[in-house]
Order: structure tokens, then sequence, then C-alpha cells
């Protein structure tokens, strides 16, 4: 029995990917996964947390600027074989760049930074003196 494939399927198939043409992806082609962020605040702190595995703590950069954070990653793929032609390759990074605006109550000179097991977590301790509202006088 022969079965028709339906293109205008709200879903395409698991197998769609795998036994189509390949002929997308090139030798030079390069594919990019961008990693997933969790963000999440406790009493203390703030949490960012990237799911980034295969990289090196050498491969990021975390900067502070204008009460922007901003974290970033480039990382190359240099690994050839000839001898194999891809038809989906879903685990190479190439760089991704997110930022986060900061609220005022955060103590930027204390965040502190951690690479292990694939995932990257920044914990941005909040400052207690400095307060997210002010109330102002009218002269």
């Amino acid at each position: 029995m022969l079965i028709k494939r339906n293109p205008n399927a709200y879903l395409p198939s698991v197998f769609d990917a795998f036994f189509n043409d390949s002929s997308e992806i090139s030798e030079n082609s390069v594919l990019f996964t961008r990693p997933d962020f969790n963000v999440f605040e406790t009493d203390k702190e703030f949490v960012v947390e990237a799911a980034v595995p295969g990289m090196e703590k050498k491969d990021f950069t975390i900067e502070v600027n204008d009460n922007v954070l901003q974290i970033s990653s480039e990382k190359a793929d240099k690994s050839e074989n000839k001898e194999q032609k891809y038809y989906y390759r879903g685990f190479c990074y190439g760089s991704f760049k997110k930022s986060y605006s900061l609220p005022d109550n955060v103590d930027k000179d204390k965040i502190v930074a951690n690479y292990e097991q694939g995932i990257l977590k920044l914990v941005i301790p909040k400052d207690e003196e400095a307060k997210l509202s002010r109330q102002i006088k009218i002269l």
C-alpha cells in the first residue's frame, strides 16, 4: 500500500527531516544551536542558567555595561571528516549573544559565574541597600 504524504499537514513527520533531500546542507554550512536559558529569582539573588554542553569556560564572555548583562560565546567546529555526508547535524555551536537588563537592586560587583557539566550559571546577588522604588518629594 502506498501512502501519500500530505504537504499541507500541520505537524511534519518525524521522519521528514531524516528521509528528505539533504541538498540544503552543504559542506560549508554552519549549523548553530541556540542554548536554552532559565532565569529565576530568590529572596537574595537572581540566577541565570544556560544549557551549553560541549563548551569550555574560555569560550564565554560575560560583561555588564550600563545595567545590561551580556552573555556571549563563539566556538567554531573545526572537525572535518570528508568521508561522512551529514544529513542532519544538530550539536554544533557557533556563536550566541544574550542580554538581560538588570534591575537597580543588584550588586554588579559580586556577580559570580560557574560552568559545570554543560550548565553556565550566573548568580546575581541583590543589594539590600538599593531599593527598586523610592518616594519623590514634590518641591
